[in-house]
């Protein structure tokens, strides 16, 4: 077989995983070839596409160029057709396999009540997925035009569907499953989510079409509320494969051979879009021991804003409390967690007890998209852990009976324990063995590999 040249046609694409999960899948089924990426403005684009077209073996197409490709080609299969969009193309004729990618993620639509939200190019495929499988469907749209005219074009084959305007009207038709198909909260804006309500409730089935970072914040927050939620990187990859077996109908594409392509993509992801990860939680909680694990684990750079501080001031955490206040340790621990945020490339972090309660502090989180991990210790695990240290200077005056001193930090915690419930991103029930915190840690921020049995 000779080399073949495909690719990715789109505006902008600076930071595709394409060329890496195509490269690998054909690595690994013997296909000789590279895959490239075709960044191309959209006022160049008729220019370039015949070349295109004329010169590569195939290619996929994204946005903006899934409706305008259209004209350029001289047939579709039945889904482009149907959905007006293409992302692969082959020997002049359009095909979309962003169908193909969500059916592998396994979302039980049949029968349910469907809210989507967007309605773009990925919203118009999953509406007609949702009104194949005869759900009840609701548009959260931002753009209403569009959402109108999407809700058109559905109705014909929908069992119903219709659109709401708000958080409280989605609220009202009590969704089954919630999908978000807008870009909202992917890389590098990972802070950003569609608005919840109570339209998000335990036992919601919740499907973020967004992949980078592979547990966005959409679905952490979904989680906590209790809901079965996950993201779009299976998506991303089942439909790069289904277009791989268009370009290559002769080759046998084995799923379970390809499948460790899937588990090595969000460390991938880590090189290219970095993130910070903090991890926060009460003293004794395992916030070093754990935030230092979950860093080996991903290889990527370990921070204690504790000991940072402590080779600031060249003495302890202890003795900047008695000799400046808690006021000054708490800008110094600001200014420590704002250089460390704001530095390149992903890393964990270990913040300091009573760092998340500061106002300024939530903002740089936020300012900054850093995922929040919150390590959760019963009380009484806690006072075990930390009864017998004498350099943790919120804990007590050694000075003190053990039963007033306990009382102490017993209100303290009870104090602190709703900001770090509101503001953790995930909860992590850390009374256990640090290994296994660390590994649930990085299992449910999609860093652990994939669960083809639950899709996940």
């Amino acid at each position: 077989m000779s080399a073949i040249r495909i690719g990715l046609v789109g505006h902008p694409l600076g930071h595709s995983m394409s060329p890496y999960i195509h490269e690998r899948i054909m690595e690994a089924v013997g296909i000789p070839g590279r895959y490239e990426l075709f960044d191309i403005d959209p006022e160049q684009m008729d220019h370039y596409l015949p070349v295109l077209l004329r010169d590569l073996h195939g290619f996929n197409c994204t946005i903006p160029y899934k409706e305008r490709i259209i004209g350029h080609l001289e047939g579709l299969d039945s889904v482009s057709q149907r959905l007006k969009a293409v992302n692969t193309v082959f020997e002049r004729r359009g095909y979309n396999t962003d169908r193909d990618g969500f059916s592998a993620c396994k979302i039980e639509l049949s029968g349910k009540r469907v809210l989507l939200i967007g309605s773009g190019g990925v919203a118009r495929m999953l509406a007609f997925e949702a009104a194949d499988a005869d759900a009840e469907i609701s548009i959260l749209g931002i753009d209403r035009v569009q959402t109108e005219k999407l809700i058109g074009d559905i109705r014909p084959f929908a069992r119903s569907v219709h659109r709401v305007d708000s958080d409280e009207e989605a609220a009202g038709f009590a969704p089954e499953v919630v999908i978000n198909a807008t870009p909202l909260g992917m890389w590098p804006k990972v802070s950003g989510k569609p608005s919840f309500s109570d339209f998000i409730t335990r036992g919601t089935r919740v499907f973020d079409t967004v992949y980078n970072p592979p547990a966005t914040r959409m679905v952490l927050i979904s989680r906590k509320k209790g809901a079965v939620a996950t993201g779009g990187l299976p998506m991303l990859f089942f439909q790069a494969l289904a277009a791989q077996r268009i370009w290559s109908p002769g080759v046998n594409f084995d799923v379970k051979r390809l499948l460790p392509i899937l588990d090595d993509l969000p460390r991938e992801m880590l090189k290219k879009s970095p993130i910070k990860i903090l991890i926060t939680g009460f003293m004794g909680c395992g916030k070093t021991t754990v935030g230092r694990r979950i860093a080996e684990i991903l290889k990527i750079p370990f921070i204690d804003t504790d000991e940072q501080i402590k080779r600031i001031c060249g003495c302890d955490i202890t003795e900047i409390f008695e000799r400046d206040g808690e006021g000054s340790f708490r800008r110094l621990e600001t200014d420590v967690s704002r250089e460390y945020l704001a530095r390149a490339g992903s890393c964990v972090i270990a913040s300091g007890g009573g760092m998340i309660m500061q106002h300024e502090n939530q903002a740089l989180i936020e300012e900054f998209g850093a995922m929040n991990v919150f390590l959760h210790v019963p009380i009484e695990s806690l006072w075990e852990r930390i009864r017998l240290d004498r350099s943790r200077p919120l804990a007590g005056n050694p000075d003190e009976s053990e039963g007033d001193r306990f009382t102490k930090v017993a209100r303290l915690f009870e104090a602190r324990l709703p900001e770090y419930n509101k503001n953790a991103d995930l909860i992590i029930h850390a009374d256990r063995d640090p290994e296994l915190v660390a590994r649930a840690a990085v299992n449910a921020l999609g860093y652990g590999g994939y669960d083809y049995d639950t899709g996940s």
